[in-house]
């Protein structure tokens, strides 16, 4: 019988192995986390894409109960749901507006973020009693200063209890409303009013507050 001795590795190998281990473990993570984030980036452009085409030809049909049919239904429900996700970090007050609309409660909502707007400042400076918060929608578009405040609170009333400012935000959609977000991407909240008249949503009061220092 011939016996085979197996020669022990030098210390110089040991350090050798240890070394490539965790290089080879960063690689497989990294190339894992890799296609695993090309293939988010690929599906949310493709949601996206299929998303605003739908979104067009949703915007061309009159805002009459009528005219849409259950499919044109979910496929609103859908596209709310996908506009509060994908806007969220760029209005993260109106996302989360929006998504209250899939349940019966408003929470309060603490938040200063209202207090670099003009049109909120004009209101606290010049307070007299409860006051209604109103911007064209002209200022909805994308990189105005206005936009994600306007967004969030156009058409809220704002109240002034000694320094605290509190702004009630009506949780509901007009029947005929165009919102200018993009250079030629409008949004019809009409078709959002259509799911309120169906017992869709929720609609409802929110709050927003601050303490002023």
């Amino acid at each position: 019988m011939i016996n085979t001795l197996r020669r022990k590795p030098t210390s110089d190998e040991s350090a050798l192995r240890a070394g490539v281990l965790p290089i080879c473990l960063k690689t497989c993570v990294y190339t894992c986390m890799k296609k695993w984030i090309l293939r988010v980036l690929f599906l949310t452009f493709l949601i996206s894409g299929v998303g605003l085409y739908r979104l067009s030809e949703l915007n061309k049909t009159p805002i009459k109960i009528e005219n849409f049919s259950t499919y044109n239904l979910i496929e609103i429900y859908a596209l709310g749901l996908i506009m509060s996700v994908l806007g969220y970090p760029l209005y993260p007050e109106v996302a989360i507006e929006h998504l209250s609309l899939y349940t019966p409660e408003k929470h309060a909502k603490k938040s200063d973020f209202f207090m670099k707007s003009k049109v909120v400042q004009e209101a606290i400076s010049n307070y007299e009693g409860p006051t209604k918060l109103t911007w064209n929608n002209s200022v909805y578009m994308i990189g105005h200063p206005e936009a994600r405040v306007a967004l969030a609170l156009n058409g809220a009333t704002l109240i002034k209890k000694g320094k605290e400012i509190l702004i009630k935000v009506p949780i509901e959609y007009p029947q005929n409303a165009i919102a200018p977000l993009l250079p030629g991407l409008n949004v019809q909240e009409g078709l959002f009013w259509v799911l309120q008249q169906k017992g869709w949503y929720h609609t409802g009061v929110m709050t927003w507050s601050h303490t002023l220092p």
